[in-house]
């Protein structure tokens, strides 16, 4: 390998350690053995590997990763993300990894690499990585898969997803809809169940138990509006019944539009549309769709001035923060 291109990965894989390890070697932190740190250590000067330490105390840097396919939220949260930090003077280097968690280590590596003071980890897991987590440099997680039960130790920001189950569903009441379908990913994390709990606890309060034929899980293996729009057709010509839909994003509540249109009905005089975000020009321009919206910049913020305060030494006073959510109202509902 060449010398001036020598990363962490390089010397964790030559020593067999993990890159954590490695960068608590780097870091000269005291809780490594001594063989292990001998080890390390001639391997950094055998291969030429250079701390980007210099780098770090000139340009301070934050990084993220990103593990979502979702054009609209990425960009809302690394608009506000980098406007945050851009006025302390600190650079922001993002990595999305769309959904491939193979590929979180070898980011986090990137970063850790880039000389970063600290991490900002966007719809990523905790607990498969927490071991290769660098201990020296501080992390902080927008929309953590790992529930905040399994992951109490970190520092984590989310909208509150069961009272926007909740909130959807009571709309929904509202207009009179009692067959609902809620049209979301097979990816089902934290987030969906509590979604999806408040919905179906919504619901029950006015006597209507909906069962699990009203939860349809698509793939969001290609495009979210094409899946919706394919699946809400299937099931109109199937005579499914239902009287309303709950589109997990935007886009999914879009392609439930086009798909109730385009089979000769109307929305929302026949089926009524709502969806979640409230954030691509889906719901704000295309259609005007009736959603919940999420606060990208109370998500953004919030998570920004965490990792501040642990970039800069300073306690935290609340490691997990729920942010509310509310009704953007349009014309499908």
């Amino acid at each position: 390998m060449s010398k001036k291109n020598v990363t962490i990965r390089d010397i964790a894989e030559k020593c067999g350690f993990s890159t954590a390890t490695i960068s608590r070697v780097i870091n000269k932190e005291t809780n490594v053995a001594e063989a292990t740190r001998k080890k390390v250590l001639d391997a950094l000067k055998q291969y030429g590997y250079h701390s980007p330490d210099h780098v770090r105390s000139t340009i301070k840097k934050v990084g993220i990763v990103m593990r979502t396919n979702t054009p609209d939220y990425n960009a809302g949260l690394l608009r506000y993300i980098t406007d945050y930090f851009f006025a302390r003077n600190i650079q922001v280097v993002s990595n999305n990894v769309y959904n491939d968690y193979a590929r979180i280590p070898v980011a986090l590596d990137t970063l850790y690499d880039a000389g970063v003071s600290g991490v900002l980890l966007i719809r990523c897991p905790y607990l498969s990585i927490r071991d290769h987590l660098d201990a020296g440099i501080p992390h902080v997680w927008i929309d953590c898969n790992d529930s905040p039960k399994d992951a109490a130790d970190i520092c984590c920001v989310q909208s509150d997803h069961y009272i926007s189950g909740r909130m959807a569903a009571m709309e929904l009441i509202k207009n009179g809809c009692m067959q609902p379908l809620l049209v979301t990913g097979a990816d089902c994390t934290h987030r969906t169940y509590d979604r999806n709990n408040g919905f179906l606890s919504e619901y029950e309060k006015h006597g209507v138990a909906l069962d699990g034929d009203r939860f349809i899980y698509l793939p969001s293996a290609k495009d979210p509006f094409l899946e919706s729009r394919e699946m809400i057709r299937y099931l109109l010509a199937a005579e499914v019944p239902f009287d309303s839909v709950f589109a997990i994003n935007d886009w999914r509540a879009l392609g439930a539009y086009t798909a109730v249109e385009s089979m000769g009905m109307k929305v929302p005089q026949d089926i009524k549309i709502i969806g979640f975000d409230g954030l691509s020009h889906a719901a704000r321009n295309i259609l005007n769709i009736t959603c919940i919206r999420q606060n990208l910049d109370l998500l953004a913020d919030n998570a920004c001035v965490l990792l501040d305060s642990l970039m800069n030494g300073q306690p935290v006073d609340k490691k997990h923060i729920i942010i509310q959510t509310d009704l953007l109202r349009g014309q499908t509902l």
